[in-house]
């Protein structure tokens, strides 16, 4: 063998000396000779067998890791992530037989690592959950994060994971520790994220220990002010910190140990980032959604078909849609065609509205008085890719509105029945004198008498609209006294026997025995049945029955003490043609009639009467199943509001 050959096979053989000193192998071959060549090949076949060994703990390592990132990987699943680390450290602790293992994640906003300790054994006290502070020096657990680089300790005494009080499980678990390695989780492309910060304190090993001289008195206050700013910064690297100890009698962990544990470090922390960047985006989401959903305006995304993307909840209340519903349906579909005719420039053309008043329609078909502004959604090149509608309902203005012009008006009326209605009521006594004394002249002549007849038939028609102009101008004060209701309605019937007997409707009663007494003014509440049973004999064709039924509503109805009266409850319903919805929503306005000649204000003043009595009037009909008007007034007195 040549000289140059024998020194390269003289320096490999030194090198497997070398190489097999890392080795945790006790006892190593001893240097062979050259010229020994039975010993030169088994040292060879030693070599191979080793390096099949090393092969196959690394495939088994890496097997061990790929399950790791399947087990880790629930991180970005779930919404318990305590759950999460117990399950990653009782793995660890049995795949990669390790005594202690812990997985400890940052929470920036409570200053505190917070994740689970598994210990060997299979018992459910294996797992403890464990949180500690990170602000301060609280051991090493803390401390890797603020020196930002694995930590290597072969005396848990002198150097404890944390401190805990001895009522704390993990307290005996941490005095027989014998050594301990912590590696960091780092963040994706942090390097050199936190070169920029001024007050930043990782790596930083002056932070372990005060200095001298008096700015020790308020080192470790500024200390944890640093710390506690590089906690809420963006730039910070650290996720957590992953942990493996061994007790104190067993052999120490080694550099291979700490290689282990930094590999399973490096597959662990892209789960953990993933998983907080998941959390921060649901967290993300559900702002949005809570923002969208306190809006008093209505909002709708649509895409560039004209297709909807989201509802907000006050689009769900005011449209009738759920969003799971509306989702995928069209413009006209949700909006109606006058919508949609105002959201077509905006996807077609790009061009935004401002506070349109327009009429929306609704999923049962009811009209929708909105003010409507719309703004094209735009990508990075401006093209317009969808649209945001948002909208009020102007409905309550709408109505307010209307109020106040009806206020505008009975107050211009209450000013003219003031000052003209005694211009009209004293001619008008003189007339219906002169008429009366010519009804008594030409009493034999028919053709002359059906004349003066319906002259004063007018005058006492324009008698009452002067009443009631008062009535609704001038409210008078109500007296209210516990009078039987039954009384009331008879004497309101007795008022109208001419025009039943004329109309040939007869009343029938339907009244509870035993009626509670009701507070209510005698008067007008017999006006209020007058008016209710003329427009139920008026409605009704001949041969009718009006029915009046009365009944006591018992607390039982409400939610309270059974058998308590607390309202007594009478209705006029007839036979007639009925009314449809959108007259029965306008019947009590003052000045809404169907009747040819009317003035409008007859069951304006009755539900003024009833109003003014603590009560509701309400009306159920239905078009060709006849009309129900309900009068509920309560047993406790209202007060005699005017």
């Amino acid at each position: 063998m040549a000289e140059a050959n024998n020194e390269a096979l003289r320096a490999l053989l030194r090198r497997v000396d070398e190489v097999r000193g890392l080795s945790d192998r006790s006892a190593h071959a001893a240097t062979v000779g050259l010229a020994d060549t039975d010993v030169l090949v088994h040292t060879l076949a030693e070599m191979v067998e080793e390096l099949e060994r090393s092969h196959r703990r690394l495939i088994e390592t890496n097997v061990q890791l790929v399950s790791l990132r399947e087990v880790a990987g629930s991180l970005t699943t779930t919404q318990d992530t305590s759950e999460t680390t117990r399950t990653v450290t009782r793995y660890l602790q049995r795949a990669f037989g390790f005594d202690q293992v812990c997985l400890l994640l940052i929470d920036h906003e409570r200053g505190v690592l917070t994740g689970a300790w598994t210990t060997g054994g299979t018992g459910p006290d294996a797992t403890v959950a464990l949180e500690i502070p990170i602000v301060g020096d609280r051991g090493s657990l803390a401390r890797a994060i603020w020196l930002n680089r694995t930590l290597l300790h072969l005396d848990c005494r002198r150097h404890p994971p944390t401190h805990v009080p001895e009522s704390h499980p993990l307290h005996e678990v941490f005095a027989r520790l014998g050594s301990m390695a912590t590696v960091p989780l780092q963040r994706s492309q942090s390097d050199g994220g936190t070169a920029s910060c001024e007050h930043c304190l990782l790596g930083d090993a002056s932070m372990m220990a005060p200095p001298g001289g008096a700015a020790a008195a308020t080192w470790a206050h500024d200390r944890e002010e640093t710390q506690r700013r590089c906690l809420s910064c963006e730039r910070m690297p650290s996720l957590g910190i992953i942990g493996a100890a061994r007790g104190m009698h067993a052999p120490p962990l080694t550099a291979a140990d700490v290689t282990l544990v930094e590999s399973i470090a490096l597959s662990v922390a892209p789960m953990v980032e993933n998983a907080r960047l998941f959390q921060d985006l649901r967290r993300s989401q559900r702002f949005q959604q809570h923002v969208l959903d306190s809006m008093a305006s209505a909002l709708v995304a649509f895409g560039l078909r004209g297709e909807v993307l989201s509802f907000n909840r006050a689009a769900e209340d005011l449209l009738g849609w759920k969003e799971s519903e509306a989702i995928g349906h069209t413009v006209g579909e949700v909006f109606g065609a006058e919508g949609e005719s105002v959201l077509a420039g905006t996807l077609e053309r790009g061009l935004d509205v401002q506070r349109q008043e327009t009429r929306l329609v609704t999923r049962e078909g009811a009209v929708l008085p909105v003010r409507l502004t719309t703004s094209a959604l735009r990508d990075d090149h401006g093209t317009v890719y969808g649209s945001l509608a948002t909208f009020l309902d102007l409905t309550p203005i709408k109505r307010a509105e209307e109020h106040a012009r009806q206020l505008d008006r009975l107050a211009a009326l209450g000013r003219f029945t003031s000052s003209v209605a005694h211009e009209i009521r004293n001619p008008l006594t003189g007339i219906t004198m002169g008429v009366q004394h010519l009804a008594r002249v030409v009493r034999d002549d028919e053709k002359q008498k059906r004349n003066v007849d319906f002259v004063l038939s007018e005058i006492k028609r324009l008698d009452r609209i002067v009443q009631e102009l008062f009535d609704v101008t001038h409210p008078r004060r109500l007296d209210l006294q516990p009078r039987p209701l039954e009384d009331t309605l008879r004497r309101a019937e007795q008022s109208l026997e001419g025009l039943l007997a004329t109309r040939e409707v007869k009343v029938a009663y339907d009244l509870a025995a035993s009626l509670p007494l009701v507070p209510h003014d005698g008067d007008q509440m017999q006006q209020v049945f007058i008016n209710l049973l003329k427009n139920a004999a008026e409605a009704s064709s001949p041969g009718s029955t009006v029915t009046v039924r009365a009944e006591a509503l018992t607390a039982a109805g409400r939610g309270k003490r059974r058998h308590a009266p607390q309202a007594v409850i009478a209705s006029v319903t007839d036979e007639g043609p009925g009314i449809d919805e959108a007259t029965c929503k306008t019947l009590f306005e003052p000045f809404f009639t169907t009747k040819p000649g009317g003035t409008g204000l007859g069951l304006y003043i009755t539900h003024d009467i009833v109003k003014r009595h603590g009560g509701h009037l309400t009306v159920q009909s239905e078009p060709g199943r006849g009309a129900t008007f309900r009068v509920e007034l309560p047993l406790e007195s209202y007060g005699g509001k005017s």
